[in-house]
């Protein structure tokens, strides 16, 4: 159930991807890209000052958003949807992007997800005595040094991922000693 879930985040955060408009693409780095066109001419309504006039360009405006909004040209999330949607990528390497951050380095930082503490759904080795763990959320995360574990890690243990240096991951299962990991799905 819950690899449906993790596999249903990331298929929606592909897809919201794919359908926001090309400036809502726009890299971290330019904070002054203004809103996609269609949110700002809802924007714009509250400048008319005759209030029939602004009603009626409320209810034009709403209804061309509502229609984009349908036809997944424009793709809505809150907050929530869009942790879940971090939480769902951690570890895989991303462009920045504006879709993932609220505008403010400060709040950025704030919301970036450095670590993710979850449960082994399976575990299988490989190579020489390597590592692939399956979590309960989904994806998988492939041991990369050669550290033997005290304890072998089995469905049901707890693991703790971080981030490393320079793009690495860490892992801790059960509280032994962390392994480096990358995620491979």
């Amino acid at each position: 159930m819950n690899d449906i879930i993790g596999k249903a985040a990331l298929t929606c955060s592909a897809v919201m991807l794919a359908a926001l408009p090309a400036s809502a693409l726009a890299r971290d780095d330019d904070k002054n890209t203004p809103p996609p066109a269609i949110f700002q001419d809802v924007i714009d309504c509250k400048k008319m000052m005759e209030p029939t006039a602004r009603l009626s360009c409320y209810d034009e405006k709403v209804a061309t958003l509502a229609a984009a909004q349908e036809s997944r040209q424009v793709v809505i999330a809150d907050r929530e949807q869009i942790n879940e949607a971090r939480r769902g990528l951690f570890g895989f390497s991303l462009p920045k992007i504006r879709l993932f951050s609220g505008g403010s380095d400060e709040k950025d930082k704030e919301e970036r997800i450095e670590k993710l503490e979850t449960t082994i759904k399976s575990a299988r080795q490989f190579g020489y005595g390597k590592w692939i763990l399956t979590l309960e959320e989904g994806g998988q995360w492939q041991q990369t040094d050669s550290i033997r574990l005290n304890a072998e890690p089995r469905a049901g243990d707890t693991i703790l991922i971080k981030t490393g240096a320079i793009g690495s991951y860490l892992a801790n299962i059960n509280g032994q000693r962390a392994i480096r990991v990358k995620r491979i799905e």
